[in-house]
């Protein structure tokens, strides 16, 4: 009878310890199975978040684009024009490329640009106003000196000939000015009489002006008087002026300041700055 119960006793236990160890097997898989789950839906959630900031970056890039082409809808080639060539006096915002290896960069100045890449200030204006790669600013400078001919070989920029011309035109001039044989040998014999081999090519950036165009198109592009506004650094009005002329007067400036300051949109007074008005007159 004894012997009975001892072999009851050990099958309860046997038992039990056979149920604690399926139990245990059964919370170790729903661990496990829980544990996937979580890092499924955590895999879920994370290409989701991916999808959704794809998405945003895609609609981004759209709107600035769709922007982009809905201001260029909007200008005329004139206007076109008239915003590059006051882009590249602006000498604001620009993009560098480099013909050879396509790498672009981008700087705030042509300043900046200028420094970093070790190249004139004119080379950009050049290749951006005319397309050129080669930098013809030295030649055009060295012969005007040489050659003592009252061109501008500082504002060269400025006429209204193109680069190219002005340094054929001096290039003429070597044989038909009256100089020495040794001076003209000299000059024929100095490499500054050559472009300069460059390997950029340049694209103006400066939305800022992009931005200031369209807001103020119709007021540039027409002539008659223009309203203008002296605002504090708030945005706030301080003074409004009905004409360009009693604007100057007020400022005590000249009024051919008074427009370059409006056209280039370089408008701070002090602490202050002017502004075109958009009031009716």
């Amino acid at each position: 009878m004894l012997k009975n119960f001892i072999n009851r006793m050990k099958n309860l236990v046997e038992q039990n310890k056979d149920s604690k160890e399926s139990v245990e097997k059964e919370t170790i898989s729903e661990i496990k199975d829980n544990k996937k789950n979580e890092n499924i839906n955590q895999i879920i959630e994370d290409n989701n978040l991916k999808e959704i900031h794809h998405n945003v970056d895609e609609n981004k890039e759209v709107m600035h684009k769709n922007d982009n082409e809905s201001i260029n809808e909007e200008l005329t080639e004139e206007d076109k024009k008239y915003i590059k060539e006051i882009k590249i006096k602006r000498g604001k915002s620009i993009k560098a490329i480099d013909v050879y290896t396509k790498e672009p960069q981008i700087f705030k100045t042509h300043k900046e640009c200028s420094k970093k890449l070790k190249i004139p200030e004119n080379y950009i204006q050049e290749n951006l106003k005319y397309g050129y790669t080669d930098y013809l600013g030295e030649a055009i400078k060295y012969l005007s000196k040489e050659l003592n001919i009252a061109y501008e070989d500082v504002n060269y920029l400025e006429s209204s000939k193109a680069p190219s011309q002005i340094l054929n035109s001096l290039n003429n001039k070597i044989f038909t000015t009256k100089i020495s044989e040794d001076k003209r040998n000299e000059i024929l014999g100095n490499e500054k009489i050559e472009p300069v081999k460059m390997h950029y090519t340049f694209e103006c950036i400066d939305e800022e002006y992009d931005d200031y165009f369209k807001k103020y198109k119709s007021i540039i592009k027409r002539g008659g008087k223009k309203k203008v506004e002296l605002v504090d650094k708030k945005g706030e009005v301080i003074e409004i002026f009905k004409s360009l002329d009693e604007c100057a007067t007020f400022l005590n400036k000249e009024k051919s300041e008074i427009v370059d300051m409006l056209k280039y949109k370089d408008t701070k007074i002090g602490r202050n700055q002017i502004r075109y008005s958009l009031r009716n007159i």
